[in-house]
């Protein structure tokens, strides 16, 4: 079976929701998942593996969700609030960056990495400002140290964090077209106070 990240859960009527996932093999998919059978499963940041199956197999059609399960599991990130305002901060991110179905390995192997350490790290504060730093380097508009030195240096006070937040925030608006600031970015902030 494929793996995918959960980037999102859209719900379309009483028993149907659309889960978006970014697959090593085709990028961003979207399939619609019918009933409650996944509910528990198809959270932000999610990797799963699934099968699903969609006409003439083109991935920017709609398809239909027939089989999910977790492949890693994250215990830590289903039950600690921090890291799931994280996950959901990184989720919204990705979603407004991976709009396309473009397979891209090294991206999706990152990816895996950076769930690894929201679910494995004691202290992961600062977890989201080093995801930004790094996921603008994949997304061609990485950020010069020289011109922004003190974005490589790891904050050591609420306000720091919240100013550096802000501020990459801004650099992501500033280069990515019709980039969406994300709606956890305040949630996120009081969070880490």
């Amino acid at each position: 079976m494929p793996s995918g990240i959960v980037l999102s859960l859209t719900k379309f009527s009483d028993t149907g929701s659309i889960v978006h996932l970014y697959t090593a093999e085709q990028g961003r998919v979207q399939y619609a998942v019918y009933g409650n059978k996944y509910k528990g499963i198809l959270r932000p940041l999610s990797i799963v593996e699934y099968t699903g199956s969609r006409r003439n197999n083109a991935p920017n059609q709609l398809g239909t969700l027939s089989n999910c399960q977790l492949s890693f599991v994250t215990s830590q990130l289903s039950t600690d609030v921090q890291r799931q305002c994280v996950a959901m901060f990184v989720a919204e991110v990705l979603s407004s960056t991976l709009r396309h179905p473009m397979s891209d390995r090294p991206l999706f192997d990152w990816l895996c990495e950076v769930i690894t350490h929201l679910e494995a790290d004691t202290d992961i504060s600062n977890l989201h400002l080093l995801f930004l730093i790094e996921y603008a380097n994949h997304l061609g508009i990485g950020i010069d140290d020289m011109e922004h030195p003190d974005w490589y240096q790891p904050p050591t006070s609420r306000k720091e964090r919240q100013q550096r937040l802000r501020e990459l925030c801004a650099y992501y608006t500033e280069h990515i077209e019709d980039f969406r600031q994300p709606k956890s970015l305040e949630v996120l902030m009081e969070v880490f106070d």
